[in-house]
């Protein structure tokens, strides 16, 4: 097998996410905008045992299928924030994929953001904000 990566190389933290169906995961984050740098498929059928996502603006995401690696990283359990300039575009691909918005787009008052929260099929909470800190 030969594994290739684009060679970008992202600065700071990098989440992980397992999922009992990490492939239609992917496929989801990919349709959001997330860019495919690397995938290491499984020992089983269907399965994923690393891909890293990232995200156009910086930032990346690991994913694996349940039971691939030794993690304490359960499906449906994580929130995620993650940087765009724009966030009623992020919000529109939403849409199309008929997720679930936990929080509607909203301008912050108390800092200065425009953001929303949506869950994917797993049920992890996505933060797509204009806040970077």
């Amino acid at each position: 097998m030969t594994v290739r990566v684009s060679g970008v190389l992202q600065q700071s933290v990098w989440a992980s996410v397992v999922s009992d169906d990490a492939h239609a995961l992917r496929g989801w984050l990919l349709r959001l905008g997330f860019n495919e740098d690397l995938l290491i498929p499984g020992e089983r059928e269907d399965a994923i045992h690393h891909c890293q996502l990232d995200w156009p603006e910086g930032g990346r995401i690991l994913l694996s299928s349940t039971g691939e690696r030794s993690t304490p990283c359960r499906p449906g359990t994580a929130s995620l924030h993650v940087v765009t300039a724009d966030p009623d575009a992020v919000l529109a691909r939403t849409a199309a994929l008929q997720a679930r918005v936990v929080h509607e787009i909203v301008d912050q008052t108390d800092y200065p953001s425009r953001d929303f929260t949506v869950a994917d099929p797993d049920g992890n909470h996505w933060t797509f904000a204009t806040f970077a800190g």
